[in-house]
């Protein structure tokens, strides 16, 4: 289970795709070293997190290391005249597709489960404002204090807590107060 911090981190790092698709469609000479740079930071990044497609990812970029070399990565074709630097930028495209799809595929897990733990979150404040359990957010000058406070309010009333327990179940105790934070948050700006 990843932290909701990793998670946008992950999320980050395929959102910079565009950037480096930017560089490739102006011709800038520094794209391979960039994509290859990028793909290297994801292997790190999916590595720090025991993420196991961090094998499928190096592999990419091996397959752009070979492209350097003059060999054509298997299922790629090339069609007229085959320069190294088409050779190379088709690896590079090749290997950005497999390493955006293959991590999205997995993050989408993720994701589902911190959207459902917002929803439940939601769901929670709702039924402790309809109660009278949070009347007004409390302020304070540690942050932190006021959510677990908040917490643990919605902890100890009997109908709310099973559902305290399934937030926690889905995110743990840490991310299960940013998942608070930022509901309260997107209802205040709402208001």
């Amino acid at each position: 289970m990843l932290r909701i911090v990793n998670i946008e981190e992950i999320q980050n790092m395929l959102g910079s795709i565009s950037g480096l698709i930017n560089l490739q469609q102006k011709n800038d000479l520094n794209f391979d070293e960039k994509a290859k740079l990028w793909l290297s930071t994801l292997e790190k990044i999916l590595e720090s997190n025991r993420i196991m497609q961090v094998g499928e990812v190096a592999t990419l970029r091996g397959l752009v290391l070979s492209a350097e070399n003059g060999i054509i990565p298997p299922g790629i074709e090339m069609h007229g005249r085959s320069s190294k630097r088409k050779i190379v930028e088709a690896a590079i495209t090749f290997s950005l597709r497999q390493a955006s799809s293959l991590v999205s595929d997995f993050l989408q897990k993720e994701v589902d489960r911190v959207s459902d733990a917002e929803r439940m979150m939601r769901q929670l404040i709702a039924m402790a404002k309809a109660k009278g359990l949070i009347q007004k957010i409390p302020n304070g000058n540690d942050h932190t204090e006021v959510l677990k406070f908040i917490w643990r309010t919605l902890s100890a009333d009997p109908e709310i807590a099973p559902g305290t327990i399934n937030v926690e179940g889905l995110v743990g105790p840490h991310d299960a107060l940013i998942v608070l934070d930022r509901i309260i948050a997107s209802d205040l700006q709402a208001q």
